[in-house]
């Protein structure tokens, strides 16, 4: 009899893992569009803030910095989120383009823009306030950047472990 119930279960993983999959790419294109319009060209650069480093605290919440930002930094001209992925976002040179990704899956660090973004440091880093993992961009010059970020879960040893992997992509048009 354990040996039936062995089967039935060994065979509902692979059909759970399809239908999550499914399930992923049918709400991938959800939610609400933005133009993630930035500030005026004349903005400065934010001072990035005060980090402190608490072992474990990033991973376990997906982010691959365990830097904590406890202190609210300057605000960004421009804040990206999930739902502003695969949309063109205008930001201005000068501008503080600000990427929040939240807790709950394993993000990766983006291919590092060449010329028209720099990456302020720490990057990828947990901040509580949002319960989030942010980077912080500083528009250098005119031109379009893509930001490629992907998500996985966050599995634990021992554990079954739902696989898949989403793409998180934003195009940034800078005037």
């Amino acid at each position: 009899m354990s040996t039936n119930y062995s089967i039935q279960k060994r065979a509902l993983i692979p059909l759970s893992l399809f239908a999550l999959c499914i399930m992923v790419f049918a709400f991938a294109g959800c939610g609400a569009a933005s133009t993630g319009a930035g500030g005026a060209a004349t903005s400065t650069p934010a001072a990035t803030p005060v980090p402190t480093t608490v072992k474990g605290f990033g991973s376990v919440h997906g982010c691959p910095s365990d830097i904590v930002v406890d202190n609210t930094p300057a605000q960004a001209n421009v804040i990206l989120q999930p739902s502003d992925a695969n949309t063109m976002i205008t930001a201005h040179s000068g501008d503080v383009i600000e990427v929040r990704l939240p807790f709950g899956h394993k993000w990766s660090e983006p291919a590092a823009p060449q010329g028209v973004l720099q990456l302020q440091t720490p990057a990828g880093y947990a901040f509580k306030t949002n319960n989030a993992c942010i980077w912080r961009f500083v528009a250098q010059k005119t031109g379009s950047a893509q930001l490629n970020f992907s998500g996985r879960p966050i599995c634990k040893p021992g554990q079954m472990c739902a696989l898949f992997i989403m793409s998180v992509p934003f195009k940034i048009d800078v005037k």
